[in-house]
């Protein structure tokens, strides 16, 4: 069995407050990708279930708190899209000399493009990094026919903009959004098309993945 301490649980909960940036963003409510489920097994083999299923692959177990019934998970990806949604966004760059460059890119994911500077004409290299932590909050509660399944998750979605270019200034943004499974968030990100920006307000949104994924180990045969 894979246990770790209350105080883990109370260290993660310091970072998901001081993980949030002060990048400007809008918070609000939405439909929830919260999940509760009663599944047929008692509330030991539902735990050991979950123990077993969910340290490895995607989730990490982050604390298991036995007196609150209560198991966190934690994911940590580079490659956020199946599990937030932030729309998409395109960069079409124009140069009569260098050519025309149109790009389309999920924006939740990382992205890396070459635009043409008119006024110092030459290429700039453009790369956009994301990242998400996701920590999961399952809680059980014996019924008298099985286990209630709680599953809800707060989100932390990293965002990191870094030119390069011999003749301008280039800019290294940092930003970040955070949003739980009820809700999410907007940011404002200023994208390069050559010598101008274009705004982009992104409007991230879990797809629900990660609580489907942590109930779907209960629904398995060998459960």
């Amino acid at each position: 069995m894979h246990v770790r301490s209350l105080f883990a649980a109370t260290a993660v909960v310091f970072f998901w407050v001081s993980a949030i940036g002060s990048a400007p963003q809008t918070q609000a409510a939405g439909v929830t990708t919260a999940i509760e489920t009663i599944v047929p097994t008692n509330f030991d083999t539902t735990w050991e279930v979950l123990l077993r299923e969910l340290d490895e692959g995607d989730f990490t177990i982050n604390a298991t708190i036995r007196e609150t019934s209560t198991i966190r998970v934690l994911l940590d990806s580079k490659i956020p899209s199946p599990w937030v949604d932030c729309g998409s966004f395109s960069v079409n760059s124009k140069h009569e000399d260098l050519g025309d460059r149109n790009y389309n890119f999920l924006a939740a994911n990382s992205a890396r493009y070459l635009v043409a500077h008119e006024e110092v004409n030459e290429l700039i290299d453009v790369e956009r990094l994301t990242s998400l932590k996701a920590l999961a909050t399952i809680t059980l509660t014996p019924t008298k026919s099985g286990t209630r399944v709680n599953v809800d998750a707060h989100y932390v979605m990293k965002f990191r903009t870094r030119e390069f270019g011999r003749n301008i200034t280039p800019r290294f943004i940092n930003q970040s959004v955070d949003f739980s499974s009820s809700g999410r968030a907007t940011v404002t990100e200023e994208i390069r098309e050559g010598a101008e920006m274009k705004t982009v307000s992104m409007d991230c949104r879990p797809t629900g993945a990660l609580e489907r994924q942590i109930v779907s180990v209960l629904q398995a045969p060998n459960t």
